[in-house]
């Protein structure tokens, strides 16, 4: 099977140049095409009609200047300059090529502005049907992959889809699940103690590694206890991770600005690179996942 293109936002930042960069050695690895996409800023004029902010020919220039600084750090490809919004335009030209990956660079945004959708890369987790990786400022190689499961539907993909990111780059995997306290306090020790509920979910993380990453050593499979978002981002810590993946099963917008979710606290606060993978909800008649969901997810970067 082919591999399935890279694609990555580029404006000229560092930040873009930075993602660029990991972005064509994990293209490298895969033996897949990375495709650098420049989003030419719109804006709303009287009428309802929408004009790019710059010409046609300062566009160019940013083109020519993103193309050098690329050059810099071995990115030799054509830039794609296209109108609009730039989570909009990654998420078309990924539809468009079937990638298998998005790559844009992380930025700090206020609480206010990412509840609204201000931030590319929150606006791509929310939305893409492809894994997204959000490279931070201080990632310049990746030999750490620390891949956070929980025990619902998405697991297997979301492992596969680290695994697969972690062989194309040669770097080490491991695995972490955080067991969190029981959501329902009143009802839950009626029936099943704390004890039990943990010992539960650690036997179920175990078949788990087992039927997707059965050669994973032991000393890479790990099990946290507390708040999930808290104990990941500790780990990546303790770790020295470069990249964490976890897989995102979205949330009503509402939901994002008041409480948010484990994958969008992550991404404001972790020490490193994030690469989310997105997972549907399963089909209540079939049990099965969504099947775009689970195949971009199963064949990303193959």
């Amino acid at each position: 099977m082919k591999a399935q293109p890279v694609v990555v936002g580029v404006d000229g930042s560092l930040e873009s140049v930075r993602a660029a960069a990991i972005a064509s050695r994990i293209a490298g690895g895969a033996s897949a095409e990375c495709i650098l996409v420049y989003a030419v800023p719109m804006m709303w004029m009287p009428g309802g009609t929408a004009e790019p902010i710059t010409s046609p020919e300062v566009a160019d220039r940013v083109v020519a200047h993103a193309c050098t600084s690329l050059a810099h750090v071995g990115v030799d490809a054509p830039v794609t300059a296209r109108p609009g919004k730039a989570g909009v335009v990654l998420q078309q030209v990924a539809r468009e090529r079937d990638a298998g990956l998005i790559v844009v660079g992380g930025r700090h945004h206020g609480p206010l502005e990412r509840g609204l959708g201000g931030s590319t890369a929150h606006h791509l987790v929310r939305t893409a049907d492809a894994p997204v990786l959000i490279v931070e400022p201080g990632t310049e190689t990746i030999e750490r992959v620390l891949v956070a499961v929980d025990l619902f539907n998405g697991a297997g993909p979301t492992l596969r889809a680290a695994d697969r990111l972690a062989g194309a780059l040669g770097a080490q995997l491991r695995a972490v699940h955080v067991i969190e306290p029981a959501k329902y306090p009143v009802v839950v020790p009626l029936s099943l103690d704390q004890a039990e509920y943990e010992r539960r979910c650690r036997d179920e993380f175990v078949r788990l590694i087992e039927s997707q990453l059965p050669d994973l050593p032991l000393d890479e499979r790990v099990v946290r206890t507390g708040v999930a978002d808290e104990e990941i981002a500790e780990e990546a810590t303790v770790w020295h991770a470069d990249l964490v993946v976890v897989g995102s099963h979205g949330k009503k917008w509402i939901d994002r600005l008041l409480i948010g979710s484990t994958t969008e606290r992550l991404l404001n606060r972790l020490p490193a690179s994030l690469l989310v993978v997105p997972v549907r909800p399963s089909h209540p008649a079939t049990g099965r996942q969504d099947a775009r969901s689970a195949d971009a997810a199963h064949h990303a970067l193959v």
